[in-house]
């Protein structure tokens, strides 16, 4: 079959030539041999396959196009949604990577905080509503906060007292980089009601992945070794771990 190839020379000329050949590999490998790196090689007919009947390439080649353009197109459209949904800001990941992250201390302590909203260190709601959001993977208790009081908190800081225990401090100090990362939404464009609709989807977020990673690891324990089944267990937590995200414990 004769083939035709297009190539351009190092003054950037472009050329084409023909040749027989059994194959466009074939044609390759010779250019190859000639040091020519072709840019295009077709055969006589239109077609760029070895032996393929053109029309059932071309058939193939439509069929391959309108199936990746309804791919792109798709694409597109979920980009575009969730991009544009509400036209809100991004929320900044400094809390998430620095601020938010699992309480070291009495577990008691950390139970009963969470279950009252840390009542007993905070004494205004704003800063409850924002302790609630503040451990990564912590379902966040229901509260009646109003705007004024989430404006108001962003308003003030709420420093450590030489009174406050291990769990206090920690948590006042995941409160505060909360507020400095609802400010700087707010700032970006967005609101105090939109900040908090993100927080909720960014713990439902947290707790879907811890639900998962606890899955995984119970079906491993089934399928796995025991020294196979402990390195999984370290990866995954490993993972939790580095988002800020509860463990799962290994007898769990």
């Amino acid at each position: 079959m004769k083939y035709t190839y297009a190539y351009k020379t190092s003054d950037g000329k472009r050329h084409e030539a023909s040749m027989d050949a059994a194959s466009r590999e074939a044609v390759f490998e010779t250019l190859r041999k000639e040091g020519i790196r072709p840019i295009k090689v077709v055969a006589a007919d239109g077609s760029k396959a070895n032996g393929e009947i053109s029309a059932i390439k071309n058939t193939k080649s439509v069929v391959f196009g309108a199936v990746v353009v309804s791919i792109l197109v798709l694409l597109f459209a979920i980009y575009t949604f969730f991009a544009t949904r509400n036209q809100v800001p991004e929320m900044p990941r400094f809390v998430a990577e620095q601020t938010r992250r699992q309480m070291i201390g009495d577990s008691a302590v950390i139970d009963k905080g969470i279950a009252t909203g840390w009542s007993d260190v905070f004494p205004e709601e704003g800063e409850r509503f924002f302790a609630s959001f503040a451990i990564p993977g912590v379902k966040a208790g229901q509260r009646n906060t109003t705007v004024a009081e989430l404006e108001a908190a962003l308003g003030r800081s709420v420093a450590a007292t030489p009174s406050d225990g291990m769990e206090a401090r920690q948590i006042k100090s995941m409160v505060e980089g909360m507020k400095a990362e609802a400010r700087a939404y707010v700032k970006a464009g967005g609101n105090i009601i939109e900040y908090g609709k993100r927080l909720t989807e960014r713990q439902d977020a947290e707790i879907a992945i811890y639900e998962r990673t606890k899955g995984e690891i119970e079906r491993a324990r089934e399928t796995m070794s025991h020294d196979d089944f402990l390195a999984f267990w370290e990866e995954r937590n490993d993972q939790l771990r580095n988002l800020g995200i509860r463990l799962v414990p290994l007898e769990e």
